[in-house]
């Protein structure tokens, strides 16, 4: 995992290639730190590199979201994988957890 700022007021982590219940604790704390941030930032999550993913994972990303609109900030998914996508959407959080930024190459061009 990565932590790689994209402009002042968003940071993005890569995440993978497992995000499940036996790594859900530990991608927790690594997640933590992006949460305290100083000042508060978007999370940007790049998902493009997850082959496992299960419901803690997504109880993961519901959490960071919840966390993060605490302080007013949003959290983006980044080119998520299609296990992500098939999971979000059999899950009905697809909606929830979307509309996604459609690359980190795209993110970071956009920047003036």
């Amino acid at each position: 995992m990565s932590d790689t700022p994209i402009d002042s007021g968003t940071r993005c982590q890569a995440l993978g290639p497992e995000l499940t219940i036996a790594q859900a604790s530990e991608v927790q704390q690594r997640l933590l730190p992006l949460l305290l941030n100083e000042p508060p930032a978007d999370l940007s999550l790049d998902l493009s590199q997850v082959q496992e993913f299960d419901s803690a994972g997504i109880q993961l990303l519901l959490a960071t979201r919840r966390s993060l609109q605490a302080q007013g900030q949003q959290l983006h998914l980044v080119q998520p994988s299609s296990v992500v996508r098939a999971a979000l959407s059999c899950y009905g959080l697809d909606a929830a957890l979307m509309p996604m930024k459609p690359s980190l190459e795209t993110a970071e061009e956009s920047q003036p």
